[in-house]
């Protein structure tokens, strides 16, 4: 798998979940300011039936401009009273693990070239992602559709100037200090996600994440606009934009996975675990939210001013 592990230390960037928000190219490559200290992210607490306060949920960003200012107190306050930090991994990223991982799903011999698998619209946006990038077709040889797709989004992320060391996780890890570190998911189980995709909504991936990294709109800018003020509406509304407008993907990339870690955090607060989970903000919106799947098992959510 040559091909593929050229890329890992770009690919890490644009693992699922800076996906699952959005590749945040155009607001890096428009240099926009780092917004202002009076910021309102969300926070939810997990009340059981007699009320008491069992553990809290908290959306992040995973890959932030430098100096953004989001972290406010009463998020400190909540990791501090919880006994564990939960994210989607628990490891920090590291290449050799997330390289294993690709090179042992990604790769598919005889696959046509990527070029060939989009829609005749989409083939002229990825040539011109491709002259952007300094890549072609060559670069993927074999290399399964949602592979490419993901190396996409990191190089253009990584060109615009992305800093997943900027993101809300590696905050949360430093602030968390003892505290345990358990994770949802692995590395190797979030790629699997999108090699279980059916084909075509691997071309649907691939044909929209072409479309966002060939294009110059500030939507990514937007996003954690929203983010940073709380409004969890407006997240759930462009969550269902672009490759997530496509049910099947909806289903695969957000769905399913919350009800997979509903389970698991419901399983976890029984065991009398008292965790500040915090996971992509877009599975923290809508009407599949964990918040939503957290109520129909039984618990209460309530919004933290």
């Amino acid at each position: 798998m040559k091909q593929i592990s050229r890329f890992l230390p770009r690919l890490l960037w644009a693992v699922v979940p800076a996906l699952l928000l959005g590749m945040a190219v155009a607001w890096l490559e428009h240099g926009k300011p780092a917004p202002a200290p009076d910021t309102r992210v969300a926070l939810w607490q997990i009340e059981d039936k007699t009320g008491a306060v069992r553990g809290y949920m908290f959306g992040t960003v995973h890959a932030l401009p430098p100096d953004t200012q989001w972290l406010r107190p009463a998020i400190g306050e909540a990791l501090a009273k919880a006994d564990r930090l939960v994210l989607e991994i628990a490891e920090p990223l590291n290449q050799k693990v997330a390289g294993e991982a690709l090179a042992d799903l990604a790769g598919t011999e005889g696959l046509p070239p990527p070029s060939q698998r989009l829609a005749p619209a989409y083939r002229a946006k990825l040539a011109e992602v491709y002259r952007k990038l300094g890549l072609s077709d060559a670069d993927f040889a074999n290399t399964e559709s949602w592979a490419v797709a993901l190396q996409l989004a990191a190089i253009a992320g990584q060109k615009a100037g992305a800093d997943p060391d900027s993101g809300a996780e590696p905050a949360l890890r430093k602030l968390a200090g003892n505290k345990p570190v358990a994770g949802f998911e692995t590395i190797h189980s979030q790629f699997g996600v999108f090699d279980a995709l059916p084909p075509r909504q691997q071309q649907v991936l691939l044909q929209e994440v072409t479309v966002e990294a060939a294009s110059d709109k500030d939507e990514e800018a937007d996003m954690v606009a929203l983010w940073l003020k709380g409004d969890d509406l407006g997240i759930a509304r462009e969550a269902n934009e672009g490759f997530l407008a496509d049910a099947g993907l909806h289903q695969a990339l957000l769905t399913d996975r919350n009800r997979a870690w509903a389970d698991q955090l419901d399983a976890m607060l029984k065991g009398g675990a008292k965790p500040f989970v915090a996971v992509g903000a877009a599975h923290l919106s809508g009407s599949d939210s964990l918040q939503r799947l957290m109520m129909a098992r039984g618990w209460t959510i309530k919004r933290v001013p």
